[in-house]
């Protein structure tokens, strides 16, 4: 069948072949493949059900893949030319330990605005430490969907969010009655906070190998100018 220009049919349209539209093709209500497989324009989003599960849902914001996915590749955008407000990520840490862990909105190491030197890596040190102490990884299962089935590793979006708040997004559709919009993490940017802990605990660990040494150096010493006499 070929369709160059307009058709109105009052019921129902089978085709067992192939059919050709020259132009638009507009449907309403849901495109059916199988009785189990359908496109639908659902509360203002385009729902694509494969198989009687919800497989992914689109909206004019974005959207969102339901079950498993598979990828090659992911490639997140992250140029310099797209970003602005560039800023070390310990000062963005360090604002969330004043504003939502600190008593009383202190800075992380008393009242001071500023700090240089080792107050400035004792400041690091206490976000970083508050910051992680905070976190609780969980295991868990989801309720319903495809994966239900598998325990999965992470986070829960509510109490990241009194903590690492940049992290967390609403998802999109419609609000929940009871607690309304889900919201879920961005966990990729959890990379960036880890890597600056490692960093931080790292330079730690270096200073206390340091004066271990020295400690040794000096027993060394001491050993050598004074040694003990044997009983």
């Amino acid at each position: 069948m070929s369709v160059l220009s307009f058709v109105h049919l009052g019921s129902t349209l089978s085709v067992r072949g192939d059919a050709k539209f020259g132009s638009d093709l507009f449907t309403y209500g849901k495109l059916y493949f199988t009785d189990t497989t359908y496109l639908e324009d659902a509360a203002g989003s385009l729902k694509a059900t494969v198989g009687g599960n919800s497989a992914m849902s689109l909206t004019n914001t974005g959207g969102t893949l339901h079950g498993t996915w598979y990828s090659d590749t992911v490639i997140s955008v992250s140029d310099r030319r797209l970003k602005d407000n560039i800023s070390p990520l310990t000062k963005t840490l360090g604002q969330n330990f004043k504003e939502l862990g600190s008593p009383r909105g202190q800075n992380p190491i008393g009242a001071r605005a500023s700090h240089t030197g080792d107050e400035d890596q004792s400041a690091d040190a206490t976000t970083f430490g508050w910051v992680l102490r905070q976190l609780r990884p969980v295991s868990y299962n989801f309720k319903k969907g495809t994966d239900g089935k598998n325990m999965r590793f992470g986070f829960i979006a509510d109490e990241l969010e009194k903590v690492l708040p940049q992290v967390v997004r609403e998802l999109p559709g419609e609000a929940d009655s009871v607690g309304g919009k889900k919201k879920g993490v961005v966990y990729p940017d959890l990379i960036a906070v880890l890597t600056a802990m490692m960093k931080e605990f790292s330079g730690q660990l270096k200073a206390v190998q340091a004066r271990v040494k020295t400690a040794e150096l000096e027993l060394d010493r001491l050993d050598r100018e004074e040694p003990m006499e044997e009983p």
